[in-house]
Formats: C-alpha cells, structure tokens, sequence
C-alpha cells in the first residue's frame, strides 16, 4: 500500500492555512516534555539560554546536568550592581551536581538559573542597577567544584591557587563537551535486549570490592571518612557509576561510604537498610574520625 504525500494534499495545506499554520510547516512526533524542540536548542546554542528551576534538571550518574534529551551547563544570569573591578566575582558556571548547587536547593533557592550548552564560555546576563537593566554577553569562569565533582582531566584541587586560576581562565564548555557530550543518544547501545547480560553483580565482584576498598585506604573517596575498624567496613562500599553491576571497569567503579552511596541516582531505597541507621550513628559518635 503507498501512502499519499500529505504535503502536496490540497485539502491538508487549506486546513492548516485555516488554522494560521503555514502550509509548508511540519511539526514533530517527538515529545515536547522529552526532546529538545528546535526553538529551545537555538537558545541553548547561543549563550541566551532558558530559565529553568532545579527540578527540571536530571542528574546524570556521572553527576552533570540534563535538560530533556540534552546535557546542559547551569549558570545564574541575573547580577545586581556590577563593575569592572571586580569581574572575577562575577557567577560561575556549573558542569554538575555540585556541593554550591546542593547548597542552594536545600536552601530553596532553585529558581534563579538559567541552562545553556554554548562551548565558548560567554554567556548572557543581566546587570541591575537601581531601575535599570544592561543586558550583555561576559565571560564567566567554571566552578570549581564542578571540576571535583566530574573528576575532569588536568585539573588538581590540591595544587597552589596560581595553578587552579590558571585552569580555570584557560577552560571552556567546549572542552566539557567534547568528553560529555550534549547528546545524550550519541554511542550506540553496546547491548540489544537479545544480548544483554542480566544486570546482576559478577562472581568476582566481592574479590573486586574488596581490592578497590582496601587501595582506597579504606576510605570513602566523595566525603573522606575512613573506616578505622575491621568491623565497620561493611558500611563501605563499591558504586556502579553507570548502574550497571556486571560493568566492573575501574572508571565505572567508586568507593562510598553507605551515606554517599544512598545519595546517588536512584540508591535511596538504601536509606532502608538497617546498616544504614547505623553507619549514621557511628558517624556521630564519632566513630570514623581519621
């Protein structure tokens, strides 16, 4: 059966014409709630950006940020009483779910932030003044703690502050990029639902944990806190970044403490574990002090 060509039905363009829709117009199946529409990728694209407030974003496993179908950068636009002199205190943009972006959730400031995806670093952002509004594109510098958070390549938090500046002047999206892409459809699944391995944890997985755990010092490498005692490293832990437990590749693998582990993606159902309960208590006590 051949299906007619909709866009040269006389009767199609009369109707969309009807419904002030222009006759060469063709919209997509795709779900706006979902997908990116073009007019949202433009304004992504340009450093103009779009409001958004917290709860619209996902955060990925890896820990940056997504809009629909698109990692994105966050930054604030809007800066009262701006000069020259002090440029460098103007806001950084943010790469993920950072300690300063925790911080301001749970303070309920979640409103004030706008998602873009330019990679040169110049963004859109309104000066206040009194009455007044200068709107201009500027410069602004990655968070710092972005850069912890990814783990991204080059960067040391623990070298001289000349250094960090350094990096941190020289660093643009268009870097992030490159190893997070925007896309979040862009590598072809590994697996097709007929190949799949089942998603359950290796034989060898413990052998595994228990090597990864002890290289770490028995350590927890997002808060720090060490385990001292035989006993309590139970309530140390090995994630599967990815959330795939057969993938035991060293990248995709990161020693937690049941705390950190309960606070990733889709891990809160850990919150119920009994050990959970009391891992915090020991940790109040003071149990896993260094």
């Amino acid at each position: 059966m051949n299906l007619p060509n909709f866009k040269k039905s006389a009767a199609l363009n009369r109707l969309k014409m009807k419904m002030g829709i222009n006759a060469d117009h063709y919209g997509s199946f795709a779900s706006s709630s979902t997908y990116i529409s073009s007019d949202e990728r433009a304004l992504l694209e340009s450093g103009e950006g779009i409001e958004v407030s917290l709860d619209q974003l996902r955060i990925l496993d890896d820990q940056t940020l997504a809009y629909k179908n698109s990692r994105v950068l966050l930054y604030i636009r809007d800066v009262t009483h701006y000069s020259e002199s002090w440029s460098d205190n103007l806001p950084r943009y943010h790469l993920a779910n950072c300690a300063t972006l925790q911080e301001m959730a749970s303070a309920g400031r979640s409103t004030r932030y706008v998602i873009a995806t330019e990679t040169t670093g110049e963004f859109l952002l309104n000066f206040l003044g009194g009455r007044s509004v200068r709107t201009e594109q500027k410069k602004l510098n990655v968070c710092q703690r972005c850069l912890d958070k990814t783990k991204f390549p080059g960067w040391n938090s623990s070298e001289a502050t000349p250094m960090r500046l350094a990096f941190v002047k020289k660093f643009t999206p268009g870097r992030f990029f490159e190893l997070f892409p925007k896309s979040l459809h862009t590598q072809k699944p590994k697996y097709t639902a007929h190949d799949a391995p089942l998603n359950v944890y290796t034989p060898d997985f413990s052998d595994i944990s228990t090597t990864l755990r002890s290289q770490s010092g028995w350590e927890c490498t997002d808060c720090k806190v060490k385990i001292r005692n035989t006993e309590h490293r139970k309530f140390l832990q090995t994630h599967h970044k990815n959330g795939a437990r057969y993938d035991n590749r060293p990248e995709n693998l990161e020693v937690l403490c049941m705390a950190c582990h309960a606070s990733r993606p889709h891990h809160s159902h850990m919150k119920s574990d009994p050990r959970y309960r009391e891992f915090l208590i020991l940790r109040e006590r003071g149990e896993f002090r260094a």
